[in-house]
């Protein structure tokens, strides 16, 4: 049977942290998790820990520091080497808290049974794996999703050299050959209140002076080598929430419900999560489990195309072959392909229409 550890830093995430230890639990077992906590207070989130780790979650509580926070690619490379050193798995998945892991090739899957046979499948790679493929949640809009390409790391077992703190270039003893994985991260940053993704983002720019408009220096920050080290977290002391939900508004998405059924399965309530802003719910399921959409005229007037992403792979050899619309073809329809009229699926189907009471974000 093959085994799959992974492993997670996180602090104080109360409303992401057991819902990431039920999904991950059912896909790899509970016992194959392991959380770093980095100095939580919350009592809900020690409680969890608390509550997890007697049903064989492992929690590790020696790195409690924003320093530790900051060497967390160095964190994860030494237990991924100790797991090696007791061959204790055939991979090692590091992964945020505010991410899930699922499989997205012809069709989006949450289902365990399927996301655990594709690693099966890898075994016999003799490569760097790459899961360069994700899908962020848009805030406000429960179950859409807005499919983005950002490398995530992946090991076999006894193939780890290093890995960065953003978990994004992994180091492995096959520095010439990369594989893409089929799967996907279902990134849930956004979360429902701005204020609670501000929060986040002030703590992981804890270390960065200047970082946040407005704040004085304080002892012990930095100034980085890299000035742009941040600079996403830093976006949201600079744009109001209303800057922020209309930066979505006119951007292609998916829609995938199947992703707020999986949490319901496993006893969880996905409004604190996906929030639980009224938002246009498709009356009809579909095999692939998504459907592309976006917004017309005022953000009243919402489009569902059926996407087949084989039948746009063939059909579009320039994308293919194109360095980063290659990657996931999905991205060049959203981005292009849909303004310039290419067909989303060998059957020819319709767009579907809906006519929202008022404009949604």
């Amino acid at each position: 049977m093959t085994v799959i550890r992974c492993v997670t830093m996180q602090k104080n995430e109360a409303t992401l942290l057991e819902p990431w230890i039920l999904w991950h639990g059912a896909i790899f077992g509970l016992s194959n998790l392991t959380v770093v906590d980095n100095g939580s207070t919350n009592p809900h989130v020690k409680d969890v820990q608390k509550r997890y780790e007697a049903q064989g979650v492992q929690i590790i509580r020696k790195y409690r520091a924003h320093k530790d926070f900051l060497r967390k690619g160095e964190i994860f490379t030494d237990i991924i080497r100790g797991w090696d050193a007791e061959d204790a798995c055939d991979f090692a998945l590091p992964m945020d808290c505010d991410e899930f892991l699922a499989f997205f090739l012809d069709r989006l899957s949450v289902d365990p049974a399927e996301i655990r046979a594709q690693f099966e499948l890898l075994k016999e790679e003799q490569a760097t794996l790459i899961t360069d493929r994700l899908l962020l949640n848009v805030p406000n809009a429960p179950n859409y999703y807005r499919p983005q390409s950002v490398p995530r790391a992946l090991f076999k077992a006894h193939t780890i050299v290093g890995l960065d703190r953003g978990l994004h270039a992994p180091q492995t003893i096959y520095p010439e050959r990369c594989v893409r994985t089929p799967f996907v991260h279902l990134h849930l940053h956004n979360r429902p209140d701005y204020e609670d993704i501000r929060r986040f983002a002030r703590q992981k720019l804890a270390h960065i002076a200047g970082a946040i408009p407005g704040e004085k220096p304080r002892a012990g920050q930095i100034t980085p080598e890299n000035p742009k080290e941040g600079y996403h977290l830093r976006y949201y002391f600079q744009a109001s929430q209303e800057d922020f939900l209309r930066s979505y508004l006119h951007t292609p998405d998916i829609y995938a419900p199947v992703i707020a059924d999986h949490f319901r399965a496993l006893g969880v309530d996905p409004a604190p999560i996906l929030g639980d802003t009224a938002a246009p719910q498709f009356p009809v399921h579909v095999p692939q489990n998504f459907l592309t959409h976006r917004r017309l005229q005022d953000g009243s007037q919402h489009e569902y195309v059926l996407f087949d992403p084989l039948s746009y792979a063939h059909e579009n050899e320039d994308v293919v072959k194109d360095a980063f619309y290659g990657i996931w073809p999905l991205i060049h329809y959203m981005d292009a392909g849909w303004r310039e009229g290419r067909g989303p699926n060998a059957s020819g189907m319709e767009p579907f229409l809906l006519q929202a009471a008022v404009p949604t974000v």
